[in-house]
This record gives structure tokens, sequence and C-alpha cells, in this order.
């Protein structure tokens, strides 16, 4: 301590660590409680930004999967059709090919 009550500046540690001089700063000037209240500040920043990490991979996930049911569902929908639609009815089977000619007349 110098004569006055003030502290000796060392413009080499201030230099040396930005950060560690301002949070010296910060305690000197506004006292130990504005100190605790940065460090909670950034351990809930912390907190919130390592609690994104899976909910980020989560919805990645999600919007793959959900692309790849997209595209199975466009080509199933696009792709024509290999074989009759009606399982039940063969056109090849029938007299003429209609419904009309397959029914039983009594």
């Amino acid at each position: 301590m110098t004569p006055g009550g003030a502290r000796p500046s060392t413009p080499d540690a201030l230099a040396l660590n930005p950060t560690m001089a301002l949070l010296r700063m910060l305690l000197e000037r506004n006292g130990t409680w504005a100190l605790c209240k940065v460090f909670a500040a950034f351990a809930v920043f912390l907190t919130l930004h390592l609690v994104r990490i899976p909910l980020v991979l989560l919805v990645r996930i999600l919007a793959g999967v959900i692309g790849e049911l997209d595209g199975y569902t466009t080509r199933q929908i696009t792709t024509p059709p290999r074989g009759p639609i009606n399982h039940y009815y063969d056109p090849a089977t029938t007299m003429a090919g209609s419904w009309e000619h397959a029914r039983v007349r009594t």
C-alpha cells in the first residue's frame, strides 16, 4: 500500500491478464456480492449452453429421420404401381375385363 492508502498499480500485471484485472477492479469498486453475481451469471450461461448441446443434437437427429421418411413417402407416392391396383379383381380372368361380364346371371 502507498502512503495515501491506494494500492500500487502494476501495468505489467494488467497487460498480462486483463480479465483478472477487470475482476479485481470489480471486487474493489463494488464488493464481493457483485463479484458473486458475475460468477453466478457465468455459471447460468455455461449451464444453459451445456444443456443446449444434447437438445440440438436431438433436433438434428429428428430432422434427419423426418427427412428420410419424407423422401421414402415421396418415392412411394410418385412411383407407378407395378401390378394391378385391385388385388381381388384380376382383369385377365374375367370375360371382357369388366364386372358386368363377370356377374353371374340367374
